[in-house]
């Protein structure tokens, strides 16, 4: 990466971290809005707001950057690939241990009580399970390796 180009990431990235601290003080700060049954922050809104613009942002660079190492770069896109594969098969795995069966609340009228809705809830939870410990014991065989060199 150009020096320019860190140079300006650099600064955009400060003007971020300041316009979100900035916006996580006016949500505690801001005072409360009146007659409400529950305390609701006045700038509860722009701040829902900048969370949603920061993820959209995230979610299209994530997307944009593959992309641009994919056409400047194909052998090395072989990895990124395969990355993807094996996230695929763990939402596979999960998918298979996900159940769906209805939960049994009485006197419950919860819409969300769905067999498709319980199926992808589970698989979401397993998904992060196993994501979670894969990363925790690659934690743990890096400083193992790292400490036997």
């Amino acid at each position: 990466m150009s020096n320019t180009l860190s140079k300006y990431l650099n600064i955009l990235t400060y003007v971020m971290i300041g316009l979100t601290a900035i916006f996580v003080a006016m949500f505690y700060l801001g005072g409360d809005v009146p007659n409400q049954p529950y305390q609701t922050p006045v700038y509860t809104d722009v701040l829902i707001q900048w969370a949603k613009a920061l993820f959209i942002v995230c979610a299209g660079l994530s997307l944009l950057f593959p992309v641009i190492q994919l056409v400047t770069n194909p052998k090395g896109a072989v990895k990124g690939l395969a990355g993807l594969v094996v996230l695929g098969l763990i939402i596979l795995i999960s998918y298979s241990l996900s159940d769906g069966t209805l939960l049994d609340l009485p006197g419950s009228t919860i819409a969300d009580n769905n067999p498709a809705t319980l199926q992808f809830a589970d698989t979401v939870l397993y998904t992060m399970y196993i994501l979670g410990v894969g990363a925790v014991l690659t934690i743990v065989v890096t400083e193992v390796l790292r400490k036997l060199r």
